[in-house]
């Protein structure tokens, strides 16, 4: 904007002149493209229009505003409303205004992007405040060297307000609690329904619409007292013993106000906690709700009634009887109330006897839903040990209760809970903008200055005691020094590495190393080194990121390898599994940690004492199978052994398949990882038990007693095998004495006729890894050689022998159609079909294996085409029984895994490749204490890798009968 000096006395001393000056602007982010539901905004374009409106910085601000197609306001709105889309903000924003915290790599991107030292305020609920490690990078991102940046959190915008006890106290000015509460409480109702039903009885709450269907407040609000209507006009049922829904809503803050308002549009007839009991047997065309105080359940461990001066005093004198007084009596849990470890948890898992399955008066479990709104993992509802999201919106918990625990609940109305946060996040907007805008403003700039955490690149107080974590992620400290790492680990688990980045050396560039680099790479705090004799291989990983670099050098130069280990924080190999023994010699001389996705070998174990002796873990087991397979059955495990269960039976098949439209080959299979793998599992030794029956394979009959027909997925023609040795599971995952287990099989999936055509080619010598007497010339003298051996023969068969003696090798006219088929097609004999591969040279070796040579040929031929996926399936099947001494029923417990590669990676590179990358960042975040060589049985290596996985969309499903 151009302005004109207009003071006399300048116009007589100097020429007149004209000057811009500078615009304030505002730049409203788009959320995280990753958070798919996120469609709320910190202002509505009605606001912004304000903004730009007010006569007094009309001509002082401008508003960038990122595109985003997902946002609940279009970006038409916003650009009617006067602001300037762009695809993403600019380096001169004065204020970056955002929900949720924004990727990491933009928070960068936009520092760099501004002037050097460029003031800017960022506004965001940015989750760092209470030393939340996951967020720790973000948080340093701020910090110095980082100059000007100011983070004010919208959580911790408050103001002066007057407590329930009538006392002084702050209250937040601008939060979601209330819609949370009200979403809450339809996800809540929609849920019930659908958990009555699996209990054969139907309400009309399973027809009402999930909020986020309804679009706005007020049509949800119209569906539900539709739904009340119906309910009230029905003629009492029998409900199987169920009696009346009865709602309980904990909490007394906004959360459970939200929830209240929308059970009273459902017309519920509100009762109070100690009436709870006497509503067995009211009919069933009324609902119930009951708003229940603390009071009604927190007693002192003495005796004593509740006391909430004394209780907030001293809250480890007091325990909670919700399981006993109320959860009895309730269909549904609304859960609002916080909790923190200090305080006693509302249910804990020890008290689910209490009301789970029949009671002693012979009153089925009434209990059939929970909604944690508060999504406190393990919290104050310790049973609730998962997040669930709106696609997938609950999992099914002890006594088959349906649980939710959706931490983006207000979203569902984005539109309308915007409007509400927009209007309370305005003038402190305003305030951010021009701070020195005349007025009363003084309580809003002292609401501005309680809410920064970070002034300027430096930390405020109360949050100065974050410093030593931010220290430790920054990725600018030029210290060379590693700190005590002790602040910056939860539960006393000691991290790797402080200062400057962590280092990654990933061995290998295969085709697992995509997604593996591209989960590392996220990470700013990280420098990954990228390994590889195919050094080009290896520099396709860089892409455009600064954080990666490719290395070549051959692992067999044991120099170069112990001064590359020895420059890491942690070794991930990707090499094949003999070669990890001389790795994990290179980790342990340095006292570096290695994290593997291949099994643990007895050579790897017995490298277990030295790996303790300096402090070293050698993690292996880190990929699909084995990997995920592991992990998942930990995870069912520990809730079986939190509820006292044991285990009669554990079947698990696991998998990697092309999808069907691309099986159309011989053996029904393409190779999306290494093909010698593939051939060399198929002659393992197998050992487990099935039907009470120990059974043992030799390695040369695995393919001949296949099984033939496995039904999992009704459209997928599946067979199986035996996968190695089972036995050691029962100890591995603590299933008990073998003895006391009907079946315990590990298997692996194939499609229909794999195993017999390869049996075939085994039969034929082609997977044998003994020398050849000569190097063959071509593919078809290469299958002559390896046929003649087979029969003792020294050299080299002639064309008509090749076929005389392939009929007495293979047995059956069918199964040797189809091998001469398969076998013409892969070229090793003379065929006129436009299938040849006579363009696939023999590789160069002065040794020749035929099954190096076969993998090899099939690598080729058998390699998936553009537009081609691949799947990965996974299913653990398990039979629990009551632990001795108590009753109850036999129950079936399933884990599934159905996971489809796209364009950019195959399902085998991500499922192997992103969990072997998050289980080596545990690691590298000292988040995993074991020592020794292992695999991945503990729960501070599955937990968070399958909660890594998970965000991604690697997603275990479970279900309990």
């Amino acid at each position: 904007m151009i302005r004109s000096l207009r003071s006399s006395t300048l116009l007589h001393r100097r020429p007149v002149f004209s000057f811009r000056r500078d615009l304030t602007t505002l730049g409203l982010r788009r959320e995280d493209p990753k958070r798919i539901w996120e469609r709320r905004t910190a202002l509505t374009p009605d606001a912004i229009k304000g903004l730009l409106s007010e006569p007094s910085q009309a001509d002082q601000l401008q508003v960038e505003v990122e595109s985003c197609g997902r946002r609940c306001f279009s970006d038409q709105l916003y650009a009617q409303a006067g602001a300037k889309i762009v695809p993403s903000l600019s380096g001169d924003v004065d204020v970056v205004l955002g929900i949720k915290e924004p990727p990491l790599e933009d928070v960068h991107k936009l520092i760099a992007s501004g002037k050097e030292g460029k003031e800017r305020k960022w506004m965001m609920f940015s989750h760092t405040h209470k030393g939340q490690t996951y967020n720790t990078p973000l948080l340093a991102a701020f910090l110095s060297p980082s100059k000007g940046q100011i983070l004010i959190d919208h959580e911790l915008l408050t103001a002066p307000s007057t407590g329930k006890d009538g006392r002084p106290t702050r209250a937040r000015v601008a939060a979601f609690g209330w819609y949370a509460g009200a979403v809450g409480a339809g996800e809540a109702l929609s849920m019930t329904g659908i958990a009555l039903l699996k209990r054969g009885i139907a309400s009309p709450l399973l027809h009402l619409a999930r909020p986020y269907a309804a679009g706005t407040l007020a049509e949800f609000k119209a569906s539900l007292r539709k739904c009340g209507e119906i309910v009230r006009s029905s003629p009492a049922s029998e409900t199987n013993g169920q009696g009346p829904i009865v709602i309980g809503v904990t909490g007394a803050g906004n959360v459970s106000t939200g929830a209240k308002e929308m059970l009273d549009e459902l017309n519920v007839e509100w009762v109070k906690a100690e009436d709870l009991a006497g509503l067995r047997d009211a009919p069933n065309n009324r609902m119930y709700a009951c708003m229940i105080p603390t009071s009604s359940y927190i007693v002192g461990k003495s005796g004593a009634a509740y006391d909430r001066t004394a209780y907030y005093k001293s809250p480890d004198q007091y325990k909670s009887l919700f399981a006993e007084k109320i959860a009895p009596y309730l269909t549904t849990i609304i859960n609002g109330v916080g909790w923190s470890s200090t305080f006693p948890r509302t249910i804990s898992n020890s008290d689910l006897p209490l009301f789970l399955g029949a009671s002693d008066e012979g009153q089925k479990q009434k209990l059939v839903a929970v909604q944690d709104i508060t999504c406190d993992k393990e919290g104050g509802l310790e049973f609730v040990n998962q997040f669930t999201t709106i696609d997938e919106p609950y999992f099914e918990g002890p006594g088959g209760i349906l649980i939710s625990s959706i931490d983006i609940l207000p979203t569902e109305l984005a539109a309308d809970a915007s409007a509400h946060f927009s209007s309370k996040i305005l003038p402190y907007v305003r305030m951010a903008l021009f701070p020195d805008t005349e007025g009363d403003k003084a309580g809003e700039e002292d609401t501005l200055q309680r809410a920064k955490i970070v002034d300027r690149g430096e930390l405020l107080e109360p949050h100065r005691w974050l410093l030593p974590r931010a220290e430790a992620w920054s990725s600018n400290s030029t210290s060379s020094v590693s700190p005590d790492t002790s602040t910056l680990a939860q539960d006393g688990v000691k991290g790797v590495r402080q200062g400057t980045k962590k280092k990654v050396l990933l061995l290998g560039s295969g085709l697992v190393a995509g997604p593996a680099v591209e989960v590392f790479a996220a990470r700013s705090d990280v420098h990954l080194a990228v390994a590889s004799n195919n050094l080009s291989e290896a520099k396709s990983h860089i892409k455009d990121r600064s954080n990666v670099e490719a290395i070549c050098f051959d692992v067999g130069d044991e120099i170069a390898l112990g001064e590359a280990v020895a420059a890491s924080d942690v070794v991930v190999s990707l090499l094949p599994a003999p070669m990890h023994p001389q790795v994990a010699k290179h980790c342990i001389d340095h006292s570096k940690h290695l994290v593997t996705a291949s099994y643990v070998s007895p050579e790897m174990k017995a490298l277990d004492q030295a790996a303790k002796e300096k402090d070293v873990i050698l993690l292996g087991e880190c990929g699909l199978d084995p990997g995920i397979d592991s992990m998942a059955a930990m995870r069912i495990l520990d809730r079986v052994k939190r509820e006292r269960k044991k285990v009669t039976s554990f079947v698990s098949w696991c998998g990697g398949l092309p999808e069907p439209s691309a099986s159309n080959v011989p053996l029904r299979y393409k190779f999306s990882w290494s093909p010698k793998a593939v051939l060399t599992a198929a002659q393992n030794d197998a050992h487990y038990k099935m039907n009470n029956e120990i059974v043992k394979i030799p390695g040369d009959e695995l393919l001949s007693r296949h099984f033939p027909e496995v039904k999992l997925w009704p459209e997928l023609p599946l067979e199986g095998l035996a996968n190695r040795d089972s036995m050691p599971y029962a100890e591995k995952y603590g299933l008990g004495e073998v003895e006391g287990l009907k079946d315990l099989f590990r298997g692996t999936l194939r499609y229909q006729g794999f195993s017999t055509l390869l049996e075939s080619f085994r039969r034929l010598g082609l997977l044998r890894s003994d020398l050849l007497k000569s190097v063959p010339e071509n593919w078809e003298e290469f299958l002559s050689l390896s046929i003649a051996r087979q029969v003792g023969y020294d050299k080299a068969l002639r064309g008509d022998e090749v076929s005389k003696i392939l009929s007495e090798l293979i047995g059956g006219e069918k199964v040797q159609s189809d091998a001469l088929k398969a076998l013409r097609w892969f070229s090793l004999l003379p065929s006129h079909s436009s299938n040849s591969i006579s363009s696939i040279p023999l590789p160069n070796l002065r040794s020749p294996v035929p099954i190096d040579l076969f993998a090899h040929l099939l690598s080729h031929k058998l390699a998936y085409q553009p537009g081609e996926r691949d799947t990965c399936l996974l299913h653990h099947s398990f039979t629990l029984s009551p632990s001795s001494g108590e009753e109850g029923k036999e129950e079936k417990v399933t884990a599934s895994l159905l996971h489809y590669g796209d364009e950019s990676s195959s399902a085998m590179s991500v499922t192997v490749g992103k969990t072997l990358a998050f289980a080596a960042l545990r690691v590298l975040d000292g988040q995993v204490r074991d020592r020794g060589v292992t695999g991945p049985y503990e729960r501070e290596v599955w937990e968070g890798t399958l909660d890594s996985l998970e965000s991604v969309g690697v997603v275990v499903k479970e279900e309990w009968n």
